[in-house]
């Protein structure tokens, strides 16, 4: 019997709505499931019913930024594991090299180094689960 998987989910936060429905676009053309958000607060919001396996966030946004929800992630327990991928246009401070980030994208990003990228990060994070599963 053969069993039907679910695509991983990505939760999109970007508080510039055409960039938010290009980026969301291109992941659901890859064939992953897609939660949006405007900002961190509604990312937040957003988690405890969606939990994502990846988070994609813009790093500048009105009143919480990629990096607080970072922050944020990396302290709570359940959502501690979900790698982190900061895009934006502006280079980061050497802080957005904490552990909690796993990638940074320059934008403008091409469509393959997007995907290359979350597709790897889901593919690692996905066998780190079947290990931690294995573990007695």
């Amino acid at each position: 019997m053969a069993t039907i998987s679910k695509a991983p989910t990505v939760l999109v936060v970007e508080d510039h709505a055409e960039s938010r429905a290009m980026l969301c676009g291109i992941l659901q053309q890859g064939g992953l499931q897609v939660v949006a958000a405007a900002d961190g607060v509604e990312a937040i919001a957003l988690m405890p019913e969606h939990v994502p396996d990846l988070i994609l966030t813009d790093l500048r946004m009105p009143r919480m930024d990629g990096m607080e929800l970072a922050r944020y992630t990396s302290s709570h327990e359940r959502f501690s594991r979900i790698p982190v991928v900061l895009i934006s246009a502006h280079l980061p401070a050497a802080s957005a090299r904490l552990s909690t980030i796993a990638a940074f994208l320059l934008k403008p990003c091409s469509v393959d180094h997007l995907l290359g990228t979350v597709t790897d990060l889901l593919r690692q994070r996905a066998q780190s689960q079947a290990r931690r599963s294995f573990q007695v």
